[in-house]
């Protein structure tokens, strides 16, 4: 197709725009809509504390402005090893195994960068973070799907994994708990998915980015089960902290794995945000009160989401077992997920269509709900009113 210029019309596209076309269109749409209850956004909508917000204050008046190493400041990595050892009982080492990351996606991009290649399976969950497909498909990886199961509540069967994983396999993700389900995998069931994978040589990438939010037991980290030759664990203080704007995450794994990222990250971002850095360096070790008190608050507006929904004719919504959002199912009500959508931003709120995040979210929306409960209650309520009127 000509652009009426020769230099354009000597460049291959790297991206096929229709793929981010959903969700451009929807963002005009809420755009449009006055006085609007955005539940749609993924990231919490609570402050950050304070005393991290202090904290990367000084360090603005203390001249951390400048580039750090590329891999992040001693101190970072050393707060993050000492965070994992506190929160989830293992022990790393901070200056091999860790990678300071512009959030959570750039340490995904980095990962796929480094595993997938042209005809390389890479099997993802379904309903799933939609941004992994085009990752896969972009750098020449065959997409394969393991089905989340969904009897009463979403859950992450590990049997229907292990069914999936044979020798074509070459990356597996893994995102406990799941956006948008909130699904978890159970420790024995992740253990036995992690043994099967390093028999089949399969690398795992596990995205722990909502593990603070648990709701039912305690989160289950890759890294409990000494697989660190094939695994890489992604988290970010983005959703924990609700600082999504630092843009500021991290990776673990082997050490070499570790060196093959940041040599890559060297290229298209140097470092990470060194603000960030520092404050979460000096804040993280007294985070404990903050995380228990968003915790209680996002599980106080989950039981009154699911609880309201369900009393809605025709809308069906399990309670999530972690994360920040809800799942519900509206093919009772609306058949068509653009008209659910269309016309629940008519009653003034936005949710994201399910159909977004894989086959098996057809007919359901996901609705976030870490937020102020007084946010929850007036997007409930316009959601009953534009389902029932």
């Amino acid at each position: 197709m000509s652009h009426e210029s020769k230099a354009l019309d000597r460049v291959t596209p790297m991206a096929s725009e229709s793929q981010s076309s959903p969700i451009r269109q929807m963002m005009k749409r809420m755009e449009e809509t006055p006085d609007l209850v955005n539940l749609s956004a993924g990231e919490v909508a609570f402050d950050p504390p304070a005393e991290l917000v202090e904290a990367a204050i000084r360090a603005m008046q203390e001249g951390h402005n400048r580039y750090t190493s590329t891999h992040g400041i001693p101190g970072i990595r050393k707060a993050v090893a000492d965070f994992l050892e506190r929160e989830m009982g293992v022990t790393i080492d901070p200056e091999e195994n860790v990678l300071m990351t512009v959030g959570g996606m750039e340490a995904i991009y980095l990962a796929f960068r480094l595993l997938v290649g042209t005809g390389d399976e890479v099997l993802l969950p379904d309903p799933g973070w939609g941004i992994l497909r085009p990752i896969t498909q972009r750098l020449g990886g065959v997409l394969r799907f393991y089905p989340l199961a969904k009897d009463g509540a979403w859950t992450i069967d590990p049997e229907v994994i292990l069914d999936r994983i044979h020798d074509r396999t070459k990356l597996l993700v893994i995102n406990t708990p799941s956006n948008p389900t909130g699904a978890v995998l159970s420790a024995e069931g992740y253990e036995a998915v992690l043994e099967k994978a390093r028999e089949y040589g399969v690398f795992v990438l596990s995205d722990e980015v909502y593990h603070n939010y648990v709701y039912q037991g305690r989160h289950t980290s890759a890294l409990q089960f000494d697989h660190l030759d094939h695994v890489i664990v992604i988290n970010s203080f983005s959703k924990t902290f609700a600082v999504t704007g630092w843009r500021l995450g991290y990776a673990v794994a082997h050490p070499w794995v570790i060196r093959q990222m940041g040599v890559y990250k060297e290229t298209i971002s140097l470092c990470s945000f060194s603000i960030g850095q520092w404050a979460l360096s000096a804040y993280l070790g007294a985070s404990r009160p903050y995380l228990d008190r968003v915790r209680d608050l996002c599980r106080g507006n989950m039981e009154r989401m699911v609880a309201r929904l369900n009393k809605i004719p025709g809308v069906r919504c399990p309670a999530p077992t972690g994360g920040i959002y809800v799942m519900a199912d509206f093919s009772g009500i609306e058949p068509s997920e653009d008209d659910l959508f269309q016309r629940l931003l008519e009653g003034g709120v936005a949710v994201v269509p399910g159909g977004f995040f894989g086959s098996r979210g057809a007919g359901h929306a996901r609705i976030m709900f870490a937020t102020d409960p007084a946010r929850i209650d007036r997007g409930l309520d316009r959601i009953e009113a534009a389902l029932t009127r």
